[in-house]
């Protein structure tokens, strides 16, 4: 009995001490990256992405959705648009984001692509911007990037970091001072094994006056856009590139919403050619 009774309290400490270790190992493996080199490589991504990006064309599906005292319109428009991202040629201007509409319909019926005019100016481009300023140089140096603990991320591999400017740089540096109100904050989501961006939720705005489909509804209007990414193949190479941009408009004082979303899809590169013929010379 007694050499029984040392068999089992010595197989308790065993399991208990494997316990201990496998605890421990499970610990660290869910433990926070290094934050640094975490942000330093997805800077290097992005980077990368706004050195080789080619010019593309997309498929864009953008639904439009009004919405007053329960009451809801919505418009479809379908759309064909070539993207472009230059890098800049003056330090006054950090990249230009271009976004031709080569073919539009809205609710089925064909418009004229060279007079199209998007629901709103915020889904005329919007590939670049967010990504860019939060990730690339020089912008990115203003901002403070604070790790954000939520379940989700835990169990999806992510890493979710709320993005502000810098308070200590005041005043802010030249190449920061053109940073609009909107781009002060954000909430980020990074993939962690591809460290690339997820997710961009820009900082909630208030906007008291609009114009166009607002112009009715003139008030104090709460915002808050979101991007969200994901690898796509373009000519054999990949890329992560917004696959839905979204934005609601909700009416601070009374029953009252506007809401659009982008989804993107179909990407290729857009290429042209040249032919050059020589025609001979007629004989007489």
């Amino acid at each position: 009995m007694q050499q029984t009774h040392r068999f089992f309290v010595g197989s308790l400490a065993t399991t208990f001490l494997a316990g201990s270790l496998s605890m421990t190992a499970i610990a660290q493996e869910r433990k926070s990256p290094d934050l640094a080199q975490t942000i330093s490589k997805v800077r290097e991504n992005v980077a990368t992405l706004h050195k080789k990006l080619p010019d593309f064309i997309c498929q864009e599906e953008v639904t439009v959705r009004e919405t007053e005292n329960a009451r809801t319109i919505e418009e479809k428009h379908y759309l064909l648009s070539l993207r472009a991202v230059r890098r800049p040629h003056d330090a006054a201007n950090l990249f230009s984001e271009s976004r031709d509409v080569i073919s539009a319909t809205i609710n089925g019926k064909a418009v004229n692509e060279h007079k199209y005019d998007p629901p709103i100016h915020w889904l005329r481009g919007g590939f670049a911007r967010d990504l860019f300023t939060f990730f690339d140089e020089p912008t990115s140096s203003c901002y403070e990037f604070k790790p954000i603990s939520t379940p989700e991320a835990t169990e999806n591999n992510t890493l979710v970091l709320d993005v502000t400017l810098n308070k200590n740089l005041r005043p802010l540096p030249p190449e920061c001072a053109h940073i609009s109100m909107g781009l002060s904050g954000a909430r980020v989501s990074i993939d962690l094994k591809a460290l690339q961006v997820l997710r961009i939720q820009e900082e909630t705005m208030h906007s008291e006056q609009f114009s166009g489909p607002f112009s009715r509804q003139n008030g104090s209007f709460a915002c808050s856009p979101v991007i969200e990414y994901a690898p796509v193949s373009i000519h054999g190479s990949e890329y992560w590139l917004p696959r839905s941009k979204s934005v609601d408009f909700i009416k601070t004082k009374g029953q009252f919403s506007h809401s659009y979303m982008s989804q993107y899809s179909d990407y290729q590169k857009f290429e042209t050619s040249v032919t050059i013929t020589t025609v001979p010379e007629a004989k007489w």
